[in-house]
């Protein structure tokens, strides 16, 4: 990483204070309730006015000539030492000419968390699929749970792209990581691999039905309809699985004509009491 020549300034601790110095100089001339309102407009003044804790040069100014790079180290200097990242140090990153094969070279180094989903909230605004195989590996290795999750979350839209990968390591994966997967391949476009891996884990987390079933739903693929029969006709199912099997089934096409007797389950109770309840205030 090059060495820092960016000056760390709070930037949103600068924009506080001059709403505040901006509201009290307007006493008298805006109303209480008026002032949130007026925050956008005061947002345009600040951002091009030029502040001696910028060198004389304004927000939207301040981070304009330099290297990504550098721009990233002052990213990463801001997290280490507290300081709030401002939308303007953000902005200059998303815009500069080689955004994305700097912030992804980036992603490739052991840092700490805060930074790192910096680093793919940026490449997220680019729409960018050059880290992609990075993000598999904060799902497949031992990362925190926010970054986990937020990679899941970004390959959802790359999954037809990040599949094979997905596929060729599954096996390998622990439960909570296989959810994950399972979650990203939901996404992909119909593929035999993909619907013989959504089915089995379906069956495998039968504690998990509403999610999993979710995933089939999105996945969107009829076959899967005989496995949902044999699901909806189990013995082990509560009244709440039920109804999400009977939602699942209609959203594929199908339709099951089967009755069911839930009479002694306890949230079929809840339910009835509940509704019982709601006739009788309507009275």
């Amino acid at each position: 990483m090059v060495k820092n020549m960016i000056d760390i300034v709070d930037v949103d601790k600068l924009f506080d204070k001059f709403v505040s110095d901006y509201v009290y100089s307007e006493i008298g001339k805006v109303k209480p309730e008026e002032i949130e309102d007026k925050m956008p407009l005061y947002y345009e003044k600040f951002k091009k006015t030029a502040f001696k804790e910028l060198g004389g040069k304004t927000p939207e100014t301040f981070y304009a000539g330099y290297k990504t790079e550098e721009l990233l180290e002052c990213l990463l200097q801001h997290i280490e030492k507290g300081v709030s990242v401002s939308d303007f140090l953000c902005e200059a990153i998303t815009d500069s000419p080689d955004c994305e094969t700097a912030v992804a070279r980036a992603l490739n180094g052991d840092n700490c968390e805060e930074y790192t989903m910096y680093l793919m909230n940026i490449l997220a605004e680019k729409n960018s699929d050059k880290a992609i195989g990075r993000y598999l590996e904060f799902i497949l290795w031992d990362y925190t749970e926010p970054v986990r999750e937020l990679a899941t979350e970004l390959l959802c839209g790359f999954a037809d792209k990040i599949k094979d990968s997905i596929i060729s390591q599954f096996n390998d994966a622990d439960k909570v990581k296989k959810e994950c997967l399972t979650e990203i391949l939901s996404y992909s476009s119909h593929d035999d691999r993909v619907f013989d891996l959504l089915i089995e884990q379906f069956v495998l987390n039968a504690d998990k039905m509403p999610l999993y079933l979710g995933y089939l739903v999105r996945y969107g693929d009829e076959r899967a309809l005989p496995y949902l029969y044999t699901a909806i006709e189990g013995d082990k199912i509560d009244y709440a699985d039920y109804k999400e099997l009977l939602l699942a089934i209609e959203a594929l096409g199908g339709e099951y004509k089967g009755e069911r007797d839930f009479s002694s389950d306890k949230v079929y109770k809840r339910i009835k009491e509940a509704e019982k309840k709601i006739f009788k205030d309507k009275k």
